[in-house]
């Protein structure tokens, strides 16, 4: 997609910190551990591009909420759907 002046406008959009920390924050809970590290960096694309909304837990576990209303809980081992 070109703009009017030829720039790619795709290429000029940037990620806000906050996402930034949230992918962060995701691949550090996957430590050790590659394809967990793989999947907790998609998720955290899809809390960048705002389809999720995450919930650090007290316990360590992290609660996502997708926008169309699932949501699963991202546990040590597992990917749990609550809801």
């Amino acid at each position: 997609m070109s703009s009017p002046g030829g720039n790619d406008a795709r290429s000029n959009r940037r990620e806000p910190p906050a996402s930034r920390e949230a992918i962060d924050t995701l691949v550090a809970l996957a430590q050790g551990n590659a394809d967990k590290a793989l999947v907790m960096r998609y998720i955290g694309e899809l809390v960048a591009a705002g389809y999720v909304e995450l919930e650090m837990r007290d316990n360590g576990e992290v609660e996502a909420r997708l926008a169309s209303g699932e949501t699963y809980l991202l546990a040590e081992t597992t990917i749990l759907r609550l809801a």
